[in-house]
């Protein structure tokens, strides 16, 4: 009865164990969609910021063109009367009344005196410029955009200029516009437009890694640190990456370069966001595979039952297998399994004997007694399995040059010597996974799985000069010809390997003897 207590039921074992598994692929499953859905969201968010970034870096250079276009245009004009202030002033309110590209708009002459501005709230006019940028549009005369800087009137700003040249070609002054970086303008709203709702922001960094855009206005005009996406931008690239930004927030980048200022545009969106549907989503797919595991656990519990009810009874045909009237009962039992105590008791008792007996039979069949190698019904059996495998094969086959001599000059005996030393050294050169075999007579053949065409070739070179070396007959010179035919290189039909691999070794006996000879690759063994 105590033993009986600790016997543990398959049918109850069947259940625990398919539980465990089910419940275990159910885990893995969830978690590697879990990891699935997560790398396509992320993917997803990379590809839709990087397009975000190309399309606001396309029409912010758009935009800057257009720009520069209109105060080329106007510095044309301005051009045919620079000393004249009302003309100026007509000029410029024209320009200004075409666009609300400009905070501001002036003109300087040469001297870098403002004799035309707007609006006139900031009191531009008359008065002389002294911010950098502005005297290094004067200085290099020619047009520009400059950093970001602090004006005088304590405004960050970015100065748009062009060069005037009067009529006769000499140089008149620049016309300028201004963009208020934390003041509304057509720049700003024109990024602000393409703001996401779904956590994605755009940053906009010119050449000195100064902030010109950011939706948090206080970091307009600071200095970019250290962030891989602003910098691969700067250098003209665009793309995508993950990266950890200055507070160690994992962000979701796409960046581009805009062509006409040297700008970066990055458009970032923080992880956390671009996976915020995960767990809703996991939650989704675990409601939807109940219905099938629960399915799955039914089903299990009714094949235990099934599976645990016909063992006793192959058990008991198990342990009379010497009553044959017995024995076929095993034809009317509704089942293929017993309790596993039962069947460990009385099938490995009953057929070990008998498994044992049947190797030792098969092992004689494929055995040649001579060599010991694998006989010719070996070679065929291995041949299936290394067909199964569907790994490179190569086939070596060597003939003892003028065996018939041996034979006749020593005797048989000496010729048996002669074939197991052939054995031993094939055997002595082979590897330990190749195949050896005596086809019958003097003939033999070497299976190489896994090798290449090379590979053979080395060996079966390896195998001739060993041969050669060898002092088999004290007063004959024993050598061997080989043939080397490989799959696929010479055919992809594994049946007609050894058949190549002869007509290679007739064509080693042709040229000579003592030689290794190369299958020709026929139309028949092409795919």
């Amino acid at each position: 009865m105590k033993t009986r207590l600790f016997r543990i039921d398959l049918r109850r074992l069947i259940l625990w164990m398919c539980l465990f598994f089910v419940l275990l692929a159910l885990a893995n499953n969830l978690y590697a969609s879990y990891q699935v859905q997560r790398e396509i969201l992320l993917n997803n968010s990379l590809s839709a910021n990087h397009a975000y970034a190309q399309k606001l870096a396309h029409i912010t250079n758009s935009y800057i063109k257009s720009v520069m276009r209109m105060l080329e245009a106007t510095a044309w004009e301005i051009g045919a009367k620079p000393h004249d202030p009302a003309a100026l002033q007509e000029e410029l309110s024209r320009t200004a009344r075409m666009t609300r590209n400009f905070n501001s708009i002036f003109y300087s002459d040469a001297s870098g005196h403002v004799l035309a501005a707007l609006p006139a709230a900031d009191k531009l006019a008359g008065t002389t410029l002294i911010s950098t940028p502005s005297l290094e549009a004067l200085a290099i005369q020619t047009r520009q955009i400059s950093a970001p800087f602090l004006a005088p009137s304590g405004r960050w700003l970015i100065l748009l200029s062009h060069p005037v040249y009067n009529r006769d070609g000499g140089y008149a002054g620049f016309v300028g516009g201004t963009i208020y970086l934390h003041a509304p303008n057509a720049l700003q709203a024109l990024l602000d437009e393409h703001y996401n709702d779904d956590g994605s922001y755009v940053s906009v960094v010119d050449q000195h890694r100064l902030f010109i855009y950011n939706p948090v206005k206080q970091r307009i005009g600071t200095s970019v640190q250290g962030n891989p996406a602003v910098l691969a931008a700067l250098r003209g690239e665009n793309g995508s990456m993950l990266l950890t930004d200055a507070g160690h927030s994992d962000k979701l980048a796409g960046y581009a370069p805009i062509p006409e200022t040297g700008w970066a545009i990055v458009v970032q969106r923080p992880v956390t966001a671009a996976t915020s549907k995960l767990y809703s989503l996991f939650w989704r797919t675990l409601y939807y595979s109940l219905p099938i595991t629960l399915l799955s656990l039914l089903g299990i519990w009714w094949l235990a039952k099934l599976i645990a009810r016909p063992l006793r009874d192959l058990a008991e045909v198990a342990s009379h297998l010497d009553d044959r009237g017995n024995f076929n009962r095993i034809h009317f039992i509704k089942g293929w399994y017993l309790e596993a105590a039962l069947i460990r008791q009385a099938l490995l008792t009953s057929f070990s004997a008998v498994a044992t007996r049947i190797r030792h039979l098969h092992r004689e069949t494929e055995t040649d007694p001579l060599t010991t190698l694998t006989n010719r019904r070996g070679l065929k059996s291995a041949m299936a399995d290394l067909k199964e495998e569907g790994l490179p094969l190569a086939a070596v086959m060597l003939d003892i040059d003028h065996f018939k001599n041996v034979n006749d000059s020593f005797g048989h005996a000496a010729g048996d010597e002669t074939l197991q030393a052939i054995a031993s050294l094939a055997m002595t050169s082979a590897r330990e996974s190749d195949i050896v075999a005596r086809l019958g007579g003097e003939e033999f053949v070497v299976l190489l799985p896994d090798s290449s065409l090379e590979s053979a070739m080395a060996f079966a070179e390896r195998l001739r000069h060993n041969v050669e070396q060898a002092s088999i007959m004290p007063d004959m010179e024993i050598t061997v010809s080989l043939g080397i035919a490989h799959c696929p290189t010479h055919t992809q039909d594994m049946n007609s390997l050894l058949l190549l691999a002869d007509m290679a070794l007739y064509e080693a006996k042709k040229a000579g003897r003592n030689c290794v000879r190369v299958a020709k690759e026929t139309r028949a063994s092409r795919p």
